[in-house]
Parts: structure tokens; sequence; C-alpha cells
């Protein structure tokens, strides 16, 4: 438990703008949710749009690949509702095709009626956690900030 409170409040220490730390761990939460991203992509991102690099790789560190696990039914129901498509069926084709590799994976048919659902539905919920944490995250400093002051 020291550890964790050693860490928040190195992380929430960080001298930069309150929008820069957020905006950064929102990026790595957000690349450590969809599948096939990490630490290189994330410290790239950051780097091009300026946003905090140690906020950034706590985020991707925080919500790497086992979170894409835990999010997984849900970007299949979402990208299943989006597409119009039963979340059931998707799972099904995604665990009979997965083995296959990419080159199957990349075919036409199976790209366009599973891949672009599951991307899109990982896509539409790692936006909203990361959204959702950026406000979160970027009120608390704020409010530490406030504190600070007073």
């Amino acid at each position: 438990m020291n550890k964790f409170k050693v860490f928040l409040n190195k992380f929430f220490l960080i001298d930069d703008t309150p929008h820069k730390i957020a905006a950064g761990a929102a990026l790595g939460i957000f690349l450590g949710i969809i599948p096939g991203e990490g630490f290189f992509s994330t410290l790239f991102f950051a780097y091009i749009l300026r946003f905090n690099r140690l906020a950034a790789m706590a985020g991707v560190l925080f919500f790497n690949m086992w979170t894409t696990l835990a999010v997984f039914p849900l970007a299949v129901s979402v990208g299943g509702f989006i597409f119009s498509q039963n979340k059931e069926k998707l799972v099904t084709d995604f665990n009979s095709t997965y083995h296959l590799g990419y080159k199957y994976f990349l075919s036409k048919v199976i790209f366009f009626d599973l891949a672009v659902p599951l991307i899109v539905g990982f896509f539409v919920v790692a936006g909203f956690i990361a959204f959702s944490f950026y406000f979160l995250i970027y009120f608390l400093l704020k409010y530490k900030k406030i504190q600070k002051i007073s």
C-alpha cells in the first residue's frame, strides 16, 4: 500500500500543467487498452503532441494488455451495436479465425465482417475510458493546486 501511495504522490507532483499531465495519462490509457499499442508508440505520440511523457508511460503501464482482455466483451458489444451485428457471432467468428494469422485476418470478408467492428468497438470504449480519466485526473490536479494555494 505504501508503494501505491508513493506512486500517486510522484504522479501528482509532476512539474507540468494539469492539462499536459492529464492528456499524457489519457493518451497512455488509450494506447494501453487498444490491442497492439505499447510503450514506444506512447512515447512517440506524447512527444509529438507535447503531452507529459511520464504521465503517458504511467497510463500505458497501468492499462496494459491485460486491460485489453477485460475490455474485450464491452468492445465486442459496442462494435456489434454500431455495425448491427450479433455480439455472440462476433466472438465465435473471432475465436475461430484468430489462430489463422494475419494473412487470413486481413482478407476482405473477415476484415470487414469481423475486424472492423472489433477495432471500432475498441477505439470507442478506449476513447471513452481515456476521456473519463482525462477529466478525473485534470480536476484532481486542479483541486490539488487550489488546495496548495490556499
